[in-house]
């Protein structure tokens, strides 16, 4: 098992149990000796893996800007109050306004995409595009004893696709990264540049669903974007005894498309309870019926990844 293999669990839509089931698996990987883990929380906009895996009372909690989103800066100096950037419609994000009182334009930082056309149509070249602080990744030793790492996106920018891909590049400066034969990414739900970026490299993905319409939509989407990557890749259901009159056409609709079924997850209080005091399921419910079936995921995850390979 000296081969490392990065796993990442996506979902189409949120909600259903990423963060939870991430968390559980590396606490199951954590306790077994032949595993060196490491997890990372891709899910850049709304990062909750922390809560649950919260840092050891002695380790560092390290930190690092990231700079990849683009933003104008008006150059006073150079700007002779023709306001042509307002009257002609520069910005077709309309992150320009007119401060009257100055006669000076003055730039909606939240508003602004870095587009560079005022930097480009401003004859007296009174604007600039620079790269301005996007997020933050940070770092640490979580109280399970592996190392956890998440991105943080600041609020109006606009590349959390890139935010995640820095992260990931984070992970191999640091020096657990050698040792560890196992690493879990915790990605964003959706389709979107931050899952596209999550997807990226990785040796295989746990898809989550619930058996719902909106849980079978969203599995279809997120399945597509798998197989344009062309990864391995594993269903797990969660509430899959859910009592709901939908329950006859998905487990139809899952038999028929004949996908690989990882695990399933049963309804289950422990989850929720686990979660309202901050812990996974398995360490605080270790005999639930859901933490016995993420053990059986776990397993059945472990052979996949080695004893196939």
């Amino acid at each position: 098992m000296n081969e490392r293999k990065i796993i990442g669990v996506v979902s189409g839509k949120g909600g259903v149990g990423k963060t939870s089931v991430t968390a559980s698996l590396a606490t199951l990987a954590q306790e077994d000796s032949m595993m060196k883990v490491m997890v990372l929380d891709c899910d850049v906009d709304a990062p909750n893996l922390a809560i649950i895996l919260p840092p050891d009372n002695e380790s560092k909690i390290s930190k690092q800007d990231t700079y990849t989103t683009l933003k104008a800066t008006f150059l006073e100096n150079l700007c002779n109050n023709c306001k042509q950037c307002f009257d002609d419609h520069f910005c077709e994000f309309n992150a320009l306004e007119w401060d009257s009182k100055n006669s000076i334009p003055k730039i909606d930082f939240l508003k602004c995409e870095g587009c560079g056309a005022c930097k480009v149509l401003c004859p007296m070249h009174a604007f600039e595009i620079n790269a301005v602080k996007s997020g933050e990744i940070i770092s640490y030793k979580s109280e399970m004893g592996f190392p956890l790492i998440y991105g943080k996106t600041q609020l109006g920018s606009t590349t959390s696709g890139k935010l995640v891909s820095d992260a990931k590049e984070f992970v191999k400066n640091l020096e657990e990264y050698e040792e560890c034969n196992l690493i879990f990414i915790d990605g964003p739900p959706g389709i979107g540049c931050p899952v596209i970026a999550t997807l990226s490299n990785l040796d295989y993905v746990i898809t989550i669903c619930e058996p719902t319409p909106s849980g079978l939509h969203d599995l279809l989407r997120v399945i597509e974007v798998i197989n344009q990557f062309n990864l391995p890749y594993g269903v797990l259901i969660n509430k899959s005894d859910l009592q709901s009159p939908f329950q006859k056409p998905f487990s139809k609709h899952m038999s028929k498309a004949n996908y690989e079924i990882l695990g399933k997850i049963p309804y289950d209080l422990s989850i929720p309870k686990a979660m309202s005091f901050a812990k996974p399921v398995v360490q605080y419910e270790p005999n639930s019926e859901a933490s016995i079936a993420i053990k059986e995921i776990y397993k059945n995850l472990k052979g996949k990844l080695w004893d196939e390979s």
